[in-house]
């Protein structure tokens, strides 16, 4: 495959911030940056006919239930940051496993 590359600049602190969110996803920061444009070629195939169908993760039902679950969030502001739920899900299976993390507001 023959990928023509080109050079887009932004400031150092979105930079940082591309590349930490790009890894906390385990992705690039091209893959990061072309699934916040909505690139299809960065879906599987599989997802990528679901998502041009309107289908499972981006059916109707799917996507309402999506925006009710975030208009609860911005009522209550019940959550978990990320970086518990990711400490949490690495120590599963090991010696000293961590609790659930329990919700709070954030």
């Amino acid at each position: 495959m023959n990928v023509r590359l080109r050079k887009i600049e932004v400031d150092a602190e979105t930079a940082d911030l591309l590349e930490a969110r790009a890894a906390a996803l385990g992705m690039s920061v091209p893959a990061l940056v072309a699934e916040l444009a909505g690139n299809e070629s960065v879906l599987p195939k599989d997802l990528a006919g679901l998502r041009a169908r309107g289908e499972g993760p981006w059916s109707p039902e799917a996507v309402q239930e999506d925006a009710q679950r975030l208009a609860e969030f911005e009522r209550a502001r019940m959550g978990l940051p990320w970086h518990e739920v990711k400490a949490w899900m690495e120590s599963w299976g090991k010696p000293n496993e961590l609790a659930r993390p329990k919700p709070r507001r954030v």
